[in-house]
């Protein structure tokens, strides 16, 4: 990434972009890490976190949360709102993904991508030096620090793979269970840069390499972290532990169409008793700093505070889907035919608006989304004509008028719903029926019995779960290679996406195309 190489970590990075790089790499002596121990390693490792969600509009988290939210068959983008002119909700909404987009999010979260895996392929250059050369990383280590460094490698592998995965969702084709994969769009890079063929020759990464990056990154951090440990955090679970990786790794196994080994991940993770859905589902979203919630794995951490320097920086764009945005960012609102389909609305796509009992029985309906009747809009801007149910999951904490809550990234439900439908594709109905009521049960809802439960009683709890977060809708259907479905589309002008999803990307940044070297 010639031009936007973070640097963090070296004078190397920054001195290449200035001055003559070829008369630079004649030294005379070795390249010097800043960190000389354990503690300062820190540093490189808040870094990863920090870059998922350092800037309020344009960061990695929020994008694909949006992008595919507005992609899914799930919501409608309001009518209402057209006036607004073309924008980026509308590429989103109309999935024209191989256009140039009109909004920079979908630009600019690359770079913050690779700061993050610039900046962690560095930290672990040094430690794998340490360790093919059999020493430790820094002098004077104790075996207290030497677990330190373990578990800080374990992160900086962890938040490496969670950059190529966003990369992978955004700017590549899905792999392709049944495919070669041999695309390639991006640059695969795993080492520090230190000469000048390799700076100014990066190559890059086929899908299949790609994904053998993250699958084989996060079963090192896996192997590395600890299942708990105390760190400097306000919240615990802003940092991944061996748990999260587990659950990075089950929807990577899921994603690439190894059942097999997502069902195991499931097996760990739900075989421990750290996490449960003994709190109301609107415990996981409406908490700010060190208040834990206990079906939550990995979360983004935010304090009262709002500093620039943490990796609690609130990720404005969800107010791209907020209800109550003053802006009038707010354009997206669930779909008349998924209302039906999951038993929240009788019709309305024919105009029946109808609550229904099942809606107003469901706690996730009452606590996680908001309807509104016409002429009602918070935003005073437009007003819909019919009532709309709108997604409510962020900005519910008390503070600041909700904006500073914490984002969980990983939540206990979705891998009983997971491997629910695992379970129930491989025939076992009592297993399947078993996970998807636990989930029903903390909603209030009664059980469905095993023999009764189908394919879409499952695939509707994950709807009614699991809407809005980190674009799950569209990684649950490429997942069991289902159609991404048109929803409240107009069927005259769409067509659901078919597998195995071969156009299915954005382009990677004209700028980067034109200034990297690997794509001439």
């Amino acid at each position: 990434m010639k031009k936007y190489l973070k640097y963090n970590c070296t004078l190397l990075i920054i001195t290449i972009f200035l001055g003559s790089c070829d008369k630079y790499f004649e030294l005379e002596r070795p390249v010097q890490y800043p960190w000389q121990n354990a503690s300062e390693l820190e540093l490189a490792v808040r870094e990863g976190y920090r870059q998922l969600c350092c800037q309020d509009w344009e960061n990695p988290l929020g994008t694909l949360c949006l992008m595919h939210l507005g992609q899914s068959d799930v919501v409608q983008k309001l009518p209402e709102s057209m006036h607004l002119g073309t924008t980026y909700c509308d590429q989103f909404y109309n999935r024209a993904y191989r256009t140039a987009p009109t909004d920079k999010e979908v630009d600019w979260c690359f770079k913050y991508l690779y700061y993050i895996i610039t900046n962690n392929n560095t930290a672990l250059q040094l430690l794998e030096d340490a360790e093919a050369n059999g020493i430790d990383p820094f002098e004077g280590m104790l075996d207290a620090d030497r677990e330190i460094v373990k578990r800080l490698r374990g992160e900086l592998y962890f938040m490496r793979a969670v950059a190529y995965w966003y990369l992978a969702r955004i700017y590549a084709p899905p792999f392709n269970p049944d495919g070669n994969n041999d695309s390639r769009h991006f640059v695969l890079r795993t080492n520090y840069v230190n000469t000048v063929s390799e700076f100014k020759n990066p190559s890059l990464g086929s899908v299949a390499e790609v994904w053998r990056l993250i699958q084989d990154d996060f079963e090192k951090a896996k192997q590395l972290l600890p299942e708990s440990y105390i760190t400097s955090e306000v919240q615990p679970k802003a940092r991944a532990n061996r748990f999260a990786a587990s659950a990075m790794l089950c929807r990577v196994y899921f994603m690439t169409g190894q059942h097999d080994k997502a069902r195991t991940e499931c097996d760990y993770i739900l075989g421990s008793d750290r996490y449960d859905l003994t709190e109301e589902p609107i415990v996981a979203f409406n908490r700010i700093g060190a208040t834990e919630a206990r079906e939550v794995i990995w979360e983004i951490a935010f304090t009262t505070a709002v500093t620039t320097g943490r990796i609690d920086k609130i990720p404005g764009i969800f107010g791209k889907n907020w209800y109550n945005s003053a802006a009038n960012q707010s354009q997206y609102t669930m779909a008349y035919s998924a209302l039906k389909n999951i038993g929240w609305m009788v019709d309305g796509q024919n105009g029946n608006f109808t609550e229904t009992p099942q809606a107003l029985s469901d706690l996730r309906y009452t606590q996680l989304y908001r309807r509104y009747e016409p002429g009602t809009d918070p935003g005073n801007l437009f007003s819909p004509k019919n009532p709309h149910v709108w997604i409510d999951k962020y900005f519910r904490s008390p503070y600041s008028y909700g904006e500073y809550s914490n984002r969980p990234m990983i939540r206990l439900a979705e891998f009983y719903l997971t491997r629910s439908i695992l379970r129930f594709n491989s025939g076992d109905r009592q297993g399947a029926a078993a996970d998807v009521n636990i989930v029903r049960r903390r909603a209030g809802l009664a059980d469905i019995p095993a023999s009764s439960l189908t394919a879409d009683d499952i695939h509707n709890e994950r709807i009614k779960e699991l809407t809005s977060e980190h674009g799950d809708r569209i990684y649950y259907l490429i997942g069991l290679c289902l159609p991404l479905y048109i929803g409240d589309r107009d069927p005259a002008r769409f067509s659901p996406v078919m597998p195995p999803y071969t156009d299915y990307y954005w382009d990677v940044p004209l700028y980067e195309r034109q200034q990297n070297q690997a794509y001439h």
